[in-house]
């Protein structure tokens, strides 16, 4: 209730659609589960809708004809909203915190690299030791156990 112009919500997305940055969230819930109150903040507020989420979630097609067959009266399952905000990808975490450009050249894999993603990145050579200085200390986090 406290929240105004100038105030910014995080909220994770289920689908990406890379090339036009946008993004949507699968709903589950019947009164729009935790997407339609921050929805209602963005639209009534004007507060800004950042979108963390990752290469893995991408997907291929037009997200809201994905939208549309999704939330249809004869479908079963959840529901899918498109956001109204900015994706913010590892692309964009790259870019922002070294300066360099990184797109994605190829992606998945097995034990243990199922969802990993293989990324080419550019910049100076001080853009480049900083972007490889981050993606050690990336590989050093834990993996999650269940």
């Amino acid at each position: 209730d406290d929240m105004k112009a100038g105030d910014v919500i995080l909220k994770g997305a289920n689908a990406l659609d890379l090339a036009s940055g946008q993004t949507a969230v699968l709903i589950a819930h019947p009164m729009g589960g935790t997407v339609a109150p921050a929805i209602a903040s963005v639209i009534g507020r004007r507060v800004q809708l950042i979108v963390p989420v990752g290469l893995e979630k991408r997907v291929s097609g037009d997200l809201a004809d994905i939208a549309s067959n999704l939330n249809a009266t004869t479908t079963e399952g959840p529901r899918m909203m498109l956001l109204p905000g900015k994706a913010f990808t590892e692309l964009d975490a790259i870019n922002l915190l070294t300066g360099a450009t990184a797109r994605l050249v190829a992606a998945g894999g097995v034990y243990g690299a199922e969802g990993s993603c293989w990324l080419a990145i550019e910049g100076d050579a001080s853009e480049l030791a900083e972007a490889s200085q981050l993606m050690k200390s990336l590989a050093k986090e834990p993996l999650c156990e269940p």
